[in-house]
């Protein structure tokens, strides 16, 4: 695919970094591929960009309620059908996920790299743990992940986006807000500065189905707002969850480029995944809210993130089984700990504790050079005397 000429820059599709055979075979790594763009300014600065929705959590097999417009059909949260139990989706991440993006990040060479990341977990013990693996080999990564919380603070999310950079390309990042489907980063360097966008828009419907229109009408919107409210340049990078040709008629954005058939679903492959540049307004800048630094260069939007503004104890309320309420067990975990307990549904949330706990002792019992230490430990040091189960 050729350059696409938008004013001040142009992007381009490097092509996919895993085959369709390699990332949807079972056991799969990801319903969507990731793909790599590059944009070029008329400077002659270049930044390449991974965006990859790694497919949140597998949930599927349930059937739609009667009475409702699901109703006797199968159900499924992505596009292989997949239903994972809390260990295989963390082994996919680590084992299968993780891996591919290294690898790419590793290879930056001379030109300065991104990684937008799409339906990413919300567990914030699973964000640190990703990350450090990440540093494990390149040492110098930040990453930024956009809220867990939907609705101003109204409910947990099941997904977020992220995204992944050298600090050599920014050491202290802001944050444009724009709402729960988007991460927008402003990043500052010496060579140049751009705003860097992680989106993921809301699934309305397959092509062809009843809703389908109406996905197309909100990324429709969605581009259009962009292009009208963007005082600094812009590389936004995601999954529209419609058809980008579809895109392409209603807005006529030429600063797009997409890899054909990056995504699949029930078989179907799609093309829903894009990178879009725009060259920005030069008109004085939107509102930036400062990040806060959570541990090991990881970003988060801000300091309720962990538990919303009612705090710890409404938050176990609200979002951990009412078994556990009373176990000494929860007591003996840290905030971080209950926070990504809470993001797990409730008949899973007793093996969680325990699984924790364990990992409390075993890093009692020898020393590592991991941020997760900090993060799973106890609050009360007598705690290692006492019995988990």
């Amino acid at each position: 695919m050729g350059f696409h000429d938008f004013m001040k820059c142009r992007v381009s599709s490097l092509g996919t970094l895993l085959s369709a055979e390699e990332s949807f075979s079972l056991p799969p790594v990801s319903d969507h591929l990731p793909q790599a763009f590059r944009v070029v300014w008329e400077t002659g600065h270049a930044v390449e960009i991974l965006s990859w929705n790694v497919m949140a959590r597998g949930r599927a097999g349930a059937t739609g309620r009667a009475g409702t417009a699901l109703e006797g059909k199968r159900l499924t949260n992505n596009g292989l059908d997949c239903d994972e139990t809390p260990d295989s989706y963390k082994q996919r991440l680590k084992e299968r996920v993780l891996p591919v993006l290294q690898r790419w990040l590793e290879q930056s060479g001379t030109c300065q790299r991104v990684a937008c990341l799409q339906e990413f977990p919300v567990q914030p013990l699973l964000q640190q743990e990703f990350l450090s693996d990440l540093r494990s080999k390149i040492p110098c990564l930040q990453m930024a992940v956009g809220s867990a919380w939907e609705a101003g603070f109204a409910q947990l999310a099941t997904h977020t986006n992220a995204v992944v950079w050298d600090s050599s390309l920014c050491e202290r990042p802001s944050q444009v807000p724009r709402g729960p489907e988007v991460l927008q980063l402003a990043l500052k360097s010496t060579k140049h500065t751009f705003d860097l966008m992680s989106f993921h828009l809301p699934f309305k419907d397959s092509p062809g189905g009843a809703r389908y229109s109406e996905g197309v009408k909100a990324a429709t919107s969605f581009l259009r707002t962009l292009s009208r409210d963007t005082p600094r340049p812009l590389i936004a990078a995601g999954d529209f969850n419609v058809q980008v040709n579809d895109l392409e008629k209603a807005f006529g954005a030429t600063a797009m480029a997409t890899q054909h058939d990056s995504a699949v679903f029930r078989g179907q492959r799609l093309s829903v995944d894009a990178c879009v540049a725009l060259p920005g307004l030069e008109e004085p800048s939107t509102s930036l809210m400062p990040l806060v630094e959570d541990s090991g260069g990881l970003w988060r939007p801000s300091e309720l993130e962990l538990f919303g503004p009612e705090g710890r104890d409404a938050f176990i309320e609200k979002y951990v089984a009412k078994n556990l309420h009373d176990d000494p067990r929860l007591w003996r975990l840290s905030d971080t700990a209950v926070a990504s307990l809470g993001c797990w549904p409730f008949a899973e949330q007793p093996r969680e504790v325990a699984r924790l706990l364990h990992g409390t002792r075993s890093q009692k019992k020898r020393k590592l050079d991991n941020p997760l230490l900090t993060a799973y430990a106890s609050e009360s040091e007598e705690d290692s005397t006492e019995d988990s189960q």
